[in-house]
């Protein structure tokens, strides 16, 4: 009896204790308590004329034209390339032939380094020539960047735009010149005897021909090389003036075993391959790169353009190209400003959690002025925000600070925030979390960039479960105190 009593009781605390679990365990989150964040929006960045990118292990490097100086962006993930911070990759000295005007910088890795080729004068756009940089560690965010001089076949002309690439074993050099910068501009080819070394005389494989690439100027310009599914080489290029809306891109094929140095085993297609379209919102659009999703499903192009006609600054922007039965690629029609597009196959797909059942559960102080209120961070409008600036007895670091109540515990991979408009921005803050609004547990500090309304993600160490988080401001991007947020969320990741 008593062993019949000890399996009966130890059955019941089985019970008991399941029973328990059930209980405790917090439901899991439904569908609709979530929205997929599965899209993006061009432009990418405010800026970013002449855009390039490398990828290599899961990793983007980025750059573009800033004229002073080489940077370098590294991202998982393109379509958030505004939150991947600048790392200023090599600045020149203040005097010399290539310290002033650097355009188009290009990073490549060839046998084991890393590259950066740019373009640079003194002062006069009449002594551009190309210039290259040499990175011997396997980061390129990392290590030395050395200068190894200028890059130029023997007759030393105005030169832009170089590229390099390899074809059959050979290295190869392409670039824009002509007469001190004056129109016309041609497409030149080399070869390469090592990674900053021009071997032989240059050859033209394209001149400006048609009306579309003549318009401002007549230039060719901007080459790069795209090799297509059947492993032809491409070459897309930049025509007409960059500074015109109608800045197009078009398009070079070799020959099926033609030889590169040949300018016969080229054609020029007729028409351009991707032009300006005023209803997108994309102006002179042009000075392209290509890359790949980050799971090697799809091909993409990534590309400068204005959003207004008539000039003003260039922003970069991607969009997803397909191939032509030809084995030419369909760039179709620059995608619209500030319509959703699908991120790249591959992108992390974050699952966004509903605020609507959501609750502030305290705070330090708030503005009622201008209804700069706590629930303002949780009310789906990135055109509010959270301030103190004018609240009676306004708390400063570092008793500033604001708590939300989620309302139940969720399982949470990270949190994301959008900066204000304006001032008082929240440079740093510190992220707690916990189940009772008392006990709190530091998950680590977050950085912000002064970047609104784009969200800014932030990735917990590990998947977390509590029902609480508080923002304790640590810094700001400015000297003002009480800084404020517009808004902030959770996520989950498949």
């Amino acid at each position: 009896m008593k062993t019949n009593a000890g399996y009966l009781l130890g059955w019941l605390c089985l019970a008991l204790c399941s029973a328990c679990q059930k209980v405790c365990d917090p439901p899991e989150p439904q569908a609709a308590d979530m929205i997929s964040e599965s899209t993006f929006t061009n432009p990418l960045i405010p800026r970013g004329a002449d855009p390039w990118v490398t990828q290599k292990n899961g990793k983007y490097y980025f750059t573009y034209t800033q004229g002073s100086k080489l940077v370098l962006y590294e991202t998982t993930a393109l379509s958030e390339l505004a939150l991947a911070p600048q790392h200023d990759a090599w600045i020149p000295d203040p005097e010399g032939p290539y310290s002033k005007n650097i355009w188009a910088p290009e990073l490549h890795e060839i046998d084991n380094k890393w590259y950066m080729y740019f373009a640079a004068d003194n002062g006069s756009n009449a002594n551009h020539r190309m210039y290259v940089v040499e990175n011997s560690s396997p980061d390129p965010m990392k290590g030395e960047w050395v200068l190894k001089g200028k890059v130029s076949d023997p007759s030393d002309q105005w030169a832009i735009d170089g590229t390099v690439f390899r074809h059959q074993n050979q290295l190869y050099m392409l670039w824009s010149g002509g007469n001190a910068g004056a129109a016309p501009q041609h497409i030149y080819i080399a070869k390469m005897s090592n990674p900053w070394t021009i071997e032989g005389e240059k050859v033209a494989i394209a001149s400006p021909l048609y009306p579309w690439e003549k318009n401002g100027g007549a230039i060719n310009e901007g080459p790069q090389v795209l090799i297509n599914p059947n492993g032809q080489l491409l070459v897309v290029y930049s025509a007409s003036g960059f500074w015109v809306d109608t800045y197009c891109l078009g398009l070079l094929s070799l020959k099926v075993n033609g030889d590169p140095m040949n300018p016969g085993d080229w054609t020029k297609t007729p028409q351009p391959v991707f032009s300006m379209s005023a209803e997108s919102g994309a102006y002179g659009p042009g000075h392209n790169g290509f890359f790949e999703s980050p799971d090697g499903k799809e091909d993409w192009i990534i590309y400068h353009a204005r959003s207004a006609p008539g000039g003003g600054s260039r922003n970069a922007r991607i969009q997803r190209f397909t191939w032509n039965m030809d084995g030419t690629p369909n760039f179709g029609t620059p995608a619209k400003i500030g319509f959703p597009l699908e991120k790249p196959s591959g992108e992390p797909i974050r699952k966004i959690y509903r605020t609507e059942g959501w609750s502030i559960a305290g705070y330090s102080s708030e503005e009622l002025v201008n209804d700069r209120l706590a629930i303002r961070l949780i009310d789906n409008n990135e055109s509010t925000s959270w301030i103190a600036r004018y609240s009676t007895s306004p708390t400063n670091y570092p008793d500033h600070f604001v708590t939300v109540d989620m309302g139940r515990v969720l399982p949470v991979n990270g949190l994301y925030f959008v900066q204000k408009s304006g001032d008082r921005k929240i440079k740093e803050l510190e992220l707690f979390v916990g189940d009772d609004n008392q006990t709190w547990e530091s998950v680590g500090v977050v950085k912000l960039l002064d970047l609104s309304p784009n969200r800014q993600y932030y990735n917990l160490p590990a998947t977390r479960q509590f029902r609480y988080f508080k923002l304790v401001p640590v810094s700001g991007h400015d000297t003002q105190s009480q800084p404020g947020l517009a808004e902030v969320g959770a996520f989950i990741l498949p």
